[in-house]
């Protein structure tokens, strides 16, 4: 990504209290395909999110990835952060080191976690601060420096809510599964890999994935495949000043015209 372009990435909205209460449509342009983490600093809030709401009592935070559906609701009083991210974004920040699967795994799936601990919140106030600096000011690095900021967030929220590797997060039958397709989508999804060969690489049948997928998130296997790859196109078609051949071929469409479709 171009220098410069990677700051349009990451946008950070200081919500200040307000006499009034107010609502922010998060799954509306530009917000709609970025990724957000919300902290509540006081009062109260709440996300609506796949059609459900999830009311949260300040100090909370909150991660919503890409969906329809979704916003946040912020009562008269109540005073925050919201952090948004494009995925491209997100991709350069979390790198390709051994906890980065898990890392992918836990910002594809709503999360809302209330009483932060004090110097828990004092540690996202700064990198906050840290951020709105970085992409407000033309400083050397600057890029890179967002990088390292996301990571350290999305580091401080996953290590909050436990890793998925010994079964932290929400829970439930066949949940662990469920976080092992996830990370098996996103490094594969622009193959265009069958159901199948996902269910074997778990080591279970297709009917049991759908089962899981449905029963957790109220979506089929292939539902999920299909709105990672449309997300990504989404992105792209976009950001990226490429044709649409171009994209339609970095993401292994065989026909066009079915991309364009």
């Amino acid at each position: 990504m171009p220098q410069g372009l990677r700051r349009q990435g990451v946008r950070l909205l200081h919500l200040e209290p307000a006499l009034q209460q107010r609502t922010l449509a998060l799954s509306a342009l530009p917000l709609r395909w970025l990724t957000h983490l919300f902290l509540l600093r006081s009062g109260r809030a709440v996300l609506s999110f796949d059609g459900e709401e999830h009311r949260l009592d300040a100090p909370a935070l909150a991660l919503m990835p890409p969906a329809e559906g979704r916003r946040l609701v912020l009562e008269a009083g109540a005073r925050g952060d919201l952090l948004s991210v494009a995925g491209e974004q997100l991709s350069s920040a979390l790198g390709d080191e051994p906890e980065t699967p898990a890392l992918r795994s836990m910002l594809a799936t709503f999360t809302s976690m209330p009483d932060l601990p004090a110097p828990l919140i004092a540690r996202l106030e700064i990198l906050v601060k840290l951020l709105a600096d970085e992409r407000e000011e033309e400083l050397p690095a600057s890029d890179m420096a967002i990088d390292a900021l996301l990571r350290l967030f999305c580091l401080s929220f996953w290590r909050l809510v436990g890793s998925f590797e010994t079964g932290g997060g929400p829970g439930g039958d066949g949940l662990s599964i469920l976080q092992r397709f996830r990370q098996l989508v996103e490094a594969e999804f622009r193959r265009h890999r069958p159901i199948g060969y996902y269910a074997d690489r778990l080591g279970i049948t297709t009917d049991r994935l759908h089962a899981i997928a449905t029963r957790h998130l109220k979506r089929s296997p292939l539902e999920l495949v299909h709105d990672r790859l449309l997300q990504e196109a989404l992105q792209r078609l976009e950001r990226s000043p490429a044709s649409v051949q171009v994209i339609s071929d970095s993401l292994n469409f065989k026909d066009p015209a079915h991309f364009s479709r």
